[in-house]
């Protein structure tokens, strides 16, 4: 590394410790709603705070009861989720699988219909962003010049559109936000 690069490592080294202090992981294949409560209430007294993000990766992990009841276990999940969130101070960051589209590719003009195995995510979300490449999945590209679309699909207080286009930060496998 160069010594901008090495600095940079450095200091994301460091926001990353700092982090730490408050970033706990569950890994629990028997999770339920009440047992999720139970984690949130205990990093709050942990950490001292009244706040909590809970990030989910991914909606399609969550324990269900068998795999035929998929569809309805996580849509009852969001109905969870959606009365944990309404708990005060509780904020949900939820990571759903995108359903393929023609060919088994991502592209196209993002909506609702893209997250995979759910109709509820349209009514529990307060918004719905859609992460995708800007280019054709199979094109050959260097990797300084992939770049990729965030999308609001759904808000209860915006309106549907692109938000924001980013580059590939290789090698460090950041994102760096283009203007305009």
């Amino acid at each position: 590394m160069n010594e901008d690069e090495r600095q940079r490592f450095e200091s994301a080294g460091e926001s990353f410790r700092e982090l730490l202090d408050c970033f706990r992981v569950v890994n629990d294949r028997k999770l339920t709603p009440e047992i999720m409560r139970r984690h949130i209430d205990f990093l709050r007294h942990e950490t001292g705070r009244d706040d909590a993000v809970v990030v989910i990766d991914s909606l399609h992990k969550l324990p269900f009861k068998d795999f035929s009841e998929r569809r309805t276990g996580i849509d009852a999940w969001l109905r969870e989720l959606e009365s944990i969130r309404d708990e005060p101070r509780v904020a949900f960051l939820v990571i759903s699988e995108l359903s393929r589209q023609e060919g088994g590719r991502y592209d196209g003009t993002p909506h609702m219909g893209m997250f995979k195995e759910s109709g509820d995510i349209e009514y529990t979300a307060d918004n719905a962003l859609i992460f995708l490449p800007d280019q054709q999945p199979h094109e050959e590209l260097p990797n300084t010049d992939r770049l990729n679309a965030l999308w609001l699909v759904a808000s209860r207080e915006y309106s549907p559109g692109r938000i924001a286009r980013y580059r590939l930060d290789f090698p460090f496998w950041g994102f760096t936000e283009l203007a305009g």
